[in-house]
């Protein structure tokens, strides 16, 4: 059975390993330890005996061996299994969502002209309590939203808006020039691992808007949560159809089931109509016709008609006009592959004069550069020597020489996982076999990438495998919610 699930690639020798330090008395035991090791690399919190969602091989023996295990290191409630610092993640937040939420006194504001009926809707319940969540698909104008919210709270309030990438943070500060913006990480003062893990910060403001939270994980989420105080207002902004944190959990759709929320489902763009009927039709289960078979040769023509070419310095915009996506990084259509095929194809074109403007992507957190993992800029070279840098920041493009950058990859093409919090003109997605394991959430996040036009690329066979299945975590913050509610 075990060799069976390593084949399938269920299972990874790094959970049997797990499994086997836990010294499993019988097959069984094994089984489950193994299971459970698994789900948690998935990004699950837990291990829900009621919701399994395991290859049937497993179903009996994880069933069976729950009954009997043992161990320090995991963690049980009711049928839910954690590994400790799931549970440690889950119970803090749980905590703080208790301690934090409440209704307040209303605020008396000016009600301005300009927001739709279920806007003004969404402000006054932000207005009204202290955690609100705000979401809605692209082109709902939530990130428009902000400046209501900002212009409520009045001339002589605190404001903070955040985002947990520093694209989503530059979009706040355009609609907001005069807030306090920038990422989740800089506004809580997070300059290490270490100190996310075990640290703590004090955020004071009288409003505090997170775009994008779809993408906070448990860790981020148990840290932020402790960083403000009872009667703070808070509003999470995002869409809960996008895909989970690459971390664990998925707690924006958790905290919309739990907390005080207003849908936005008008949209109000009439440019990307055709993108955003694509968008419900993958939600919708509707058959999803992809545009494009999956070719290299497609793939490197439209790279070659959309990215910087050497000897373009004078024309080379910053702006995201194009972007190819996809939702795997290994295989000849991953994302490591593509951009190591597409680089070499320009390279190939360069004379040792040229100056050349090669996309690049942060991989690792500075906190010294202020580079954060997921930022996206343009390095430019010559052809055997690395210039400098440059990223978009709130006082314009700033200059980082080449040599003082933090780890980088290409970035022809990116993850759909790392493409979040960002827009482009004109999406390229793929959608190659492997995608499916990620549900239809990638691919909705894909489409919803691209502001006037999307072209889906890959086999009919696995846009609906795709199509058909559901990247949503499981966490237990619902069912301690309902007990909570059954005691008082």
């Amino acid at each position: 059975m075990f060799e069976q699930l390593l084949e399938e690639k269920f299972l990874t020798p790094l959970d049997l390993f797990f499994a086997d330090l836990h010294a499993p008395q019988t097959q069984s035991e094994r089984a489950f330890f193994a299971a459970l090791m698994a789900v948690s690399r998935e990004g699950h919190l837990c291990l829900d005996l009621e919701h399994l969602t395991l290859p049937d091989a497993l179903l009996a023996p994880v069933l069976e061996g729950a009954k009997t295990v043992s161990s320090l290191y995991i963690r049980r409630l009711s049928n839910l299994f954690y590994l400790e610092r799931n549970y440690d993640h889950e119970t803090r937040i749980f905590n703080e969502l208790q301690h934090l939420s409440f209704k307040v006194k209303p605020l008396d504001y000016l009600h301005s002209a300009g927001l739709t009926e279920e806007q003004q809707k969404a402000l006054d319940l932000a207005l009204s309590h202290t955690l609100t969540i705000i979401e809605g698909g692209p082109g709902t104008g939530k990130t428009f939203l902000t400046s209501h919210l900002v212009q409520a709270m009045g001339p002589s309030a605190r404001v903070i808006l955040a985002a947990p990438t520093g694209k989503a943070a530059a979009r706040l500060k355009q609609f907001n020039p005069q807030a306090i913006c920038g990422t989740l990480h800089s506004i809580l003062g997070i300059k290490s691992q270490q100190q996310l893990a075990r640290g703590k910060s004090y955020v004071q403001a009288d409003l505090i808007i997170i775009d994008e939270s779809s993408m906070i994980d448990a860790r981020l989420l148990a840290f932020f949560l402790s960083s403000i105080h009872a009667g703070q207002r808070v509003v999470f902004l995002g869409d809960g159809n996008q895909l989970p944190p690459v971390e664990s959990g998925s707690l924006f759709t958790d905290l919309v089931d739990l907390l005080p929320t207003a849908h936005l489902r008008k949209c109000l763009r009439s440019d990307r109509l055709e993108v955003l009927q694509l968008a419900r039709d993958i939600l919708e289960g509707k058959p999803v016709t992809p545009h494009q078979t999956l070719s290299k040769e497609f793939i490197l023509q439209k790279a070659l008609e959309n990215f910087p070419h050497p000897s373009q310095k004078e024309t080379v915009s910053h702006e995201n006009s194009f972007c190819i996506l996809s939702p795997v990084r290994e295989g000849p259509f991953g994302v490591n592959v593509l951009n190591e095929e597409i680089f070499q194809l320009f390279y190939r074109r360069m004379k040792p004069q040229d100056v050349w403007a090669v996309p690049i992507l942060i991989t690792r957190t500075d906190y010294e550069a202020g580079l954060y993992n997921g930022e996206v800029g343009l390095l430019w070279r010559k052809k055997e020597k690395l210039l400098h840098a440059e990223f978009a920041s709130e006082q314009g493009m700033r200059k980082i020489p080449a040599s003082a950058l933090p780890p980088y990859e290409l970035g022809y093409v990116l993850s759909v996982h790392k493409s979040q919090g960002s827009e482009f003109d004109h999406v390229l997605a793929l959608v190659p076999p492997g995608s499916e394991k990620f549900g239809r959430e990638v691919l909705y996040t894909a489409v919803t990438r691209a502001k006037y036009s999307v072209v889906l690329c890959g086999d009919g066979e696995t846009v609906q495998k795709t199509a058909s299945r559901s990247s949503h975590r499981r966490s237990g913050l619902k069912m301690r919610w309902e007990l909570k509610d059954q005691k008082t």
